[in-house]
């Protein structure tokens, strides 16, 4: 049985990934820092026939890294697949946001990805398996918006970091892919919280109310995910607006930072206090 590793698997892109690929019958190790999610996707899994098992771990952590590979090593071997898919997001400008704000975000976004990859692809090499790693990215890696400047770096850089890894590891029979979503429905707005506001909770409820009912399904980028293992791609884009500012960026830089200047935090927190009042009450 091939074994499969997600991380941030509790719910959204990381458990829609568990899912599909237990249905063709992989062995998934679900990790989230959330022991009751992760629960419920290890359940959601077994109950459909699937098997999974689950494991709390903080994936911006370089010691917890080490401590679930030597487990998953020792119980299954090295996993044929790692997915690194935990992720946050901070909004708010460059300078509402502190220093302890990119910190975290590059620690989690960007260093989580980073860590796992290294961890399992030297485990990889030394075993001589041919895995496979996959960092979900975003479409933010080529958008260069002033309203979530952390998250457009630490993707950025989870981005090109995993381009840096194809090219060293692609030849020694490690496959490597970026996966850079659009607009997903996903938990991801309502973990996330507004830089320098009081409110930050609220900002973070209402921007979560309005996620539940616009984006893709998680399950396109699972789909992305599979197709990527299955021909070794390197970059997928998923949805439209991913595709588009993928294209425009290698196109026309100094285009995508035009446009990206229409966008203001102050139009961002009239449409989360819309959103709010619109669907909170929606179930």
């Amino acid at each position: 049985m091939q074994t499969l590793l997600v991380t941030g698997a509790g719910s959204g892109i990381g458990r829609a990934t568990a899912e599909r690929f237990a249905k063709k019958g992989w062995r998934a190790i679900v990790t989230d820092i959330n022991e009751r999610s992760g629960g419920e996707t290890v359940d959601r899994i077994t109950s459909a026939g699937g098997t999974a098992v689950f494991c709390k771990a903080d994936s911006s952590s370089a010691e917890e890294w080490a401590e679930l590979a030597d487990w998953v090593c020792a119980e299954y071997g090295v996993p044929e697949l790692v997915v690194n898919n935990a992720g946050i997001l901070i909004g708010g400008n460059f300078m509402e946001q502190t220093g302890d704000d990119w910190r975290r975000m590059i620690q989690i976004n960007m260093m989580g990805p980073i860590l796992g990859s290294r961890t399992f692809v030297e485990r990889m090499v030394e075993s001589g398996k041919r895995g496979h790693i996959v960092n979900v990215a975003s479409c933010g890696a080529f958008m260069p918006t002033s309203v979530a400047p952390s998250y457009v770096t630490a993707k950025a850089g989870v981005y090109f970091a995993t381009q840096a890894l194809r090219s060293e590891f692609g030849r020694q029979g490690v496959g490597v892919s970026a996966i850079c979503p659009g607009l997903i429905r996903t938990g991801l707005a309502a973990n996330g919280h507004r830089a320098g506001d009081d409110a930050a909770e609220s900002w973070s409820t209402k921007l979560g109310a309005g996620h539940r009912y616009f984006g893709r399904s998680p399950k396109r980028v699972a789909a992305a995910i599979d197709r990527a293992v299955r021909w070794n791609l390197g970059t997928v884009p998923v949805g439209s607006e991913a595709w588009l500012s993928w294209f425009a960026y290698r196109t026309s830089p100094a285009f995508v930072r035009g446009t990206s200047r229409l966008v203001r935090m102050s139009f961002v927190d009239k449409s989360v206090d819309f959103s709010g009042k619109v669907f909170g009450g929606a179930r």
